[in-house]
């Protein structure tokens, strides 16, 4: 199996595409309702007005978990290899022990799907469905629970791995949507650093306030005693 032991962080821009520009939309061809979707919520965002579905400590779900900018962990098994995140350890489980996704009647959405795989040489390949929908990131189109996507991941040199990702779904999108991402080994080299669990609920000042505008009110916003002051 490969070594692809240490952490990791995501590089690149803070879109599901890392290689998409500040001024565009989205790299996506979208359908037409998506696009207009998409249009409004940016126009909403760029007035301040905005809701994530992380906002309220929701999971990310995936494909979103491969942009996620936090900490990761990857461990590598001959039946199974996990995919963690840092954030609420959340944590993708791909089996490589030749079973099938299940069936049809018996499938269900999850916020990070059913992920099958199997090894070619040190690449690892992945197929992912029955996801749960949601967004690609912030400020990124939307997709169904028709949603598949097809990961080919290689570790490329000492201290980079790659996924290469097709996205398909039908309902959003008018063909699919190839991104490329990169994940960086962070520097650990007496072991101090670890992952550790954390909830954003933990953090009173996270607390969303839902009002008719849309926006958050924070009634309570404190960060030390003399901030209060």
């Amino acid at each position: 199996m490969p070594d692809w032991t240490g952490l990791w962080t995501r590089t690149g821009r803070p879109f599901f595409d890392p290689a998409q520009e500040f001024s565009e939309l989205t790299t996506a061809k979208l359908q037409p309702a998506a696009l207009e979707e998409l249009r409004k919520r940016r126009e909403l965002s760029a007035q301040g007005i905005e809701y994530d579905p992380i906002s309220d400590c929701s999971p990310p779900g995936f494909p979103r978990w491969l942009a996620i900018p936090f900490l990761r962990e990857f461990i590598v098994t001959p039946a199974q290899t996990y995919l963690f995140s840092e954030t609420m350890n959340n944590l993708r489980r791909v089996y490589t022990d030749g079973r099938e996704h299940p069936p049809l009647e018996e499938a269900y959405p999850l916020y990070y799907g059913d992920s099958i795989g199997f090894w070619a040489g040190h690449t690892l390949v992945i197929h992912t469905s029955q996801v749960s929908p949601g967004i690609f990131h912030r400020n990124d189109p939307q997709y169904s629970e028709q949603l598949e996507t097809v990961e080919v991941w290689r570790k490329i040199d000492a201290d980079t791995i790659t996924a290469d990702v097709w996205v398909y779904d039908p309902v959003t999108l008018t063909e699919p949507w190839y991104v490329q991402q990169t994940y960086e080994q962070v520097p650990n080299p007496d072991g101090y650093l670890r992952i550790g669990y954390w909830h954003c609920g933990e953090n009173p000042n996270n607390v969303v306030v839902e009002t008719d505008e849309g926006t958050s009110q924070f009634g309570d916003f404190t960060f030390t005693e003399e901030d209060d002051e």
